[in-house]
């Protein structure tokens, strides 16, 4: 809000100050800045109306009860020959008090939609469709876009907010719970000490270890006892005065 109120009056502006949820004081440099800003129009932030009032020591502006709001709203599908300001307020006059159209739509610099300002209750229903009847004495109906809907807390009875976003509610503390301990293989023994067995996981672990045969893949052992034959035949063979038999490779 004070970078809103600084872009919007500049030099005009001294300091904006939090009164509650909603609500700030803002300090001009002098009353005639006050005074012409007060009376400089309506004011939106955020496509929010900004209510504005002269400052006054003896009320309570925390319980400041607003009825209602100048909303903007946009008629869909609108013939263009209706869009005089005579027939848009005849139009739009079923939804709200008529305030004004917005400049673009005054001088027809937008075709899409025409755009009016109009006041509204803060507890009225604003359906999406509006119907009226035509020149001819034909119903015709049109869609109508609201740029912003008044809503009220239900929590706290403040504006602008539902009651789930709202700041004054009460959130639970979070509370530590000390879980009982369910370990069943803890021993304790004469001496006091606590002895902690281990785990079904980590004993089928161990059983599955001794479980797993280590094998020789490429059968050294084998070999060299293959080797030891072959060379003990071969001495067989010459003490017997044979002759020694040749190996190829």
């Amino acid at each position: 809000m004070e970078g809103f109120a600084k872009r919007m009056w500049g030099d005009k502006l001294d300091r904006v100050k939090l009164l509650s949820f909603g609500i700030y004081i803002i300090r001009f440099s002098n009353v005639e800045a006050r005074d012409q800003v007060l009376n400089g129009g309506f004011i939106f932030f955020n496509r929010r109306p900004v209510i504005m009032k002269p400052w006054n020591p003896n009320e309570n502006f925390s319980k400041e009860d607003v009825s209602r709001v100048p909303i903007w709203i946009q008629l869909e599908g609108l013939e263009l020959k209706y869009w005089g300001e005579k027939s848009l307020f005849k139009i739009v006059g079923q939804r709200g008090k008529p305030i004004m159209v917005d400049a673009i739509t005054k001088e027809r610099e937008r075709l899409s939609y025409p755009r009016i300002l109009i006041e509204v209750s803060m507890n009225q229903k604003l359906p999406e469709m509006l119907e009226f009847e035509d020149e001819h004495g034909w119903n015709s109906s049109i869609g109508v876009k609201y740029e912003w809907k008044p809503s009220i807390c239900t929590h706290c009875s403040g504006l602008g907010h539902i009651a789930d976003d709202c700041r004054k509610r009460t959130v639970g503390k979070t509370e530590w719970i000390v879980k009982a301990d369910n370990r069943k293989n803890i021993q304790v023994d004469e001496e006091g000490f606590t002895k902690v067995v281990g785990s079904k996981k980590s004993e089928k672990v161990k059983e599955k270890r001794a479980e797993t045969m280590v094998s020789n893949t490429f059968q050294a052992l084998d070999t060299e006892q293959s080797l030891e034959e072959v060379e003990s035949t071969h001495m067989d063979n010459m003490e017997e005065g044979g002759e020694p038999s040749f190996i190829n490779g």
